[in-house]
């Protein structure tokens, strides 16, 4: 457990794995701002304290990394003010049937499938758009402050913070810290296939995954595939097709 990436989790009632990314250091002596940028599970179940309590600290965006059928049987709450927006990571467009096989694996075989997925998240050229447009929103706020979320805030939403991150020039160790201290936060409280009692069930692959703890092959994943390009602004600018402007002005809205 890293006590530094832990110290980055927001315990407040009605919310799953609430953390804010401000305050990483980078390698060249920049730090994340605090209250910019928020990676969380589910936030259906929010109550109306803890929704005041988003707005008065300037949320504005709300990126929900889930299918549009999960979303309907757990939908946001609706803020005032805060723009919603919908970038679904699933299904993939190179291997469209994994959902369903994974949905019939054995659970012995959802680990190497769990892997797959995280490589599947990045290189699938469906993916690599829905990736381009979380950036191209946190560029577009100038002002406020984003939140990006899946249902438990660990493998989609744990890949593009590794994105954020990676992209803002923070340590891969750091990276790495931020992405497994899920375990620490999130996972007694599934078991099996079955969410605990306070998460409404979604699809079964999901849940597969979320069974799965976070693991240091799924990061490794990740990073051998960005470290083919070179790093992460080559591979931003190659395969999400994001230009040196959109990783300029990224930097310039969320570090200090």
């Amino acid at each position: 457990m890293s006590d530094s990436a832990l110290a980055h989790l927001i315990e407040l009632p009605g919310t799953i794995n609430l953390r804010d990314i401000g305050g990483y250091h980078t390698r060249d002596g920049h730090t994340i701002r605090k209250h910019k940028l928020y990676r969380s599970g589910l936030i259906t179940y929010m109550p109306e304290a803890v929704q005041q309590h988003l707005l008065e600290i300037g949320l504005n965006t709300d990126i929900d990394l889930r299918q549009p059928a999960d979303r309907s049987k757990a939908p946001d709450v609706e803020l005032p003010g805060v723009a919603y927006h919908n970038l679904s990571l699933y299904p993939f467009a190179d291997h469209p049937h994994f959902m369903m096989k994974f949905r019939l694996a054995s659970k012995a075989a959802h680990f190497t499938l769990a892997r797959d997925s995280y490589r599947y998240m990045a290189t699938d050229p469906r993916t690599a758009k829905m990736l381009r447009k979380v950036i191209q929103l946190l560029v577009q706020n100038e002002t406020g402050a984003t939140l990006f979320h899946c249902f438990a805030g660990k493998d989609r939403t744990g890949v593009v913070a590794m994105l954020i991150e990676g992209l803002l020039d923070v340590p891969e160790k750091v990276a790495h810290q931020d992405y497994i201290v899920t375990n620490d936060i999130l996972m007694d409280r599934f078991t099996g296939d079955q969410a605990a009692a306070d998460l409404p069930m979604t699809n079964r692959m999901v849940m597969g995954m979320n069974s799965q703890p976070a693991d240091d092959s799924y990061f490794e994943a990740v990073q051998t595939v960005v470290k083919q390009y070179g790093g992460w602004p080559a591979y931003a600018k190659e395969h999400l097709d994001l230009t040196d402007s959109d990783i300029k002005d990224l930097k310039r809205l969320y570090l200090e």
